[in-house]
């Protein structure tokens, strides 16, 4: 019998946070959910002391994405080995799978941030953090997706805040359609690539690379508030700024500029029409092509 030993990270929620730790034990338990760009799902336990309950999931040695950004800078392969993986777990969330009469249905994130992806020793992404996320099963009345507009509206942390899409923060959604809740994941995404790509010293040839930053820290001073991110985001239409550097880096495999491709990528993510914005697979095929 080996004795050997293996590191885990445990999610610990508050005897009183009940609600999110089965929501999420929920999304982790789902059939077919078991993939390798998605957090494996260890078990559950239970504090003997203070009652907390806890959620057992595989270690990511580099922690969180927005931990990795802060502490190191990447080549263009590894970005995009980190942009890949990363649109490769949303789109197997998003996915509606059936398989040997197990059944799998779409699920958005629905809070989907740097703080919310891990980073692997092998420079891949995972997906965790599903207290917020929605099941998206078919129900009469379009219950499921009212309930989880009013818990959105009920608890204002609900969504990290920088990351909230245009509809979101105009609390203006379409409560007939599930899609507007996979489309708030995909606008989050394209924040997400922005963030990667800023921290990619080949695409700052002859420049510094410039600190991680949060979307819209930069341009709103890092007062991110609600109503400042509703004037700017919603109102004014405008997003990150993508730096002429990208411009100029030339993949010398392909001879061709990869700035203009990588601009196209997020518009389509952020556009504040939420039929406009792509899907994740669509995202990944994008990618896979640069």
């Amino acid at each position: 019998m080996s004795n050997k030993r293996s590191v885990v990270a445990v999610k610990v929620y508050p005897a009183n946070w009940k609600h999110r730790y089965f929501k999420e034990k929920e999304v982790y338990e789902l059939p077919l959910m078991k993939h390798e760009r998605i957090t494996e799902f260890l078990g559950t336990g239970r504090k003997p002391d203070d009652g907390s309950l806890l959620i057992v999931l595989q270690y990511a040695e580099y922690g969180s994405l927005h931990s990795f950004l802060c502490k190191h800078t990447s080549s263009w392969m590894l970005s995009m080995k980190l942009c890949q993986t990363l649109s490769e777990g949303l789109s197997y969330l998003h996915s509606d799978l059936s398989s040997n009469d197990m059944h799998k249905p779409a699920v958005a994130h629905g809070d989907l941030s740097s703080s919310n992806v891990l980073v692997r020793a092998d420079g891949t992404c995972v997906l965790c953090d599903f207290e917020s996320s929605t099941i998206l099963r078919s129900c009469s009345g379009h219950q499921l997706w009212q309930d989880h507009f009013t818990n959105m509206q009920s608890h204002p942390r609900f969504c990290t805040l920088n990351y909230m899409s245009p509809e979101i923060l105009e609390s203006f959604v379409n409560l007939r359609s599930s899609s507007f809740l996979l489309q708030g994941d995909i606008y989050a995404l394209g924040l997400i690539l922005w963030e990667i790509w800023m921290r990619c010293f080949d695409l700052f040839t002859g420049g510094d690379v410039p600190q991680h930053l949060l979307p819209y820290e930069l341009e709103l001073e890092a007062n991110v508030t609600l109503e400042r991110l509703i004037f700017h985001v919603s109102e004014m239409n405008r997003r990150p700024s993508i730096p002429e550097n990208w411009h100029a880096y030339v993949d010398w495999m392909l001879n061709i500029s990869q700035g203009p491709a990588l601009k196209e990528l997020l518009t389509d993510c952020w556009d504040h029409d939420t039929d406009a914005r792509l899907t994740a697979p669509c995202v990944l095929g994008r990618l896979i092509s640069l």
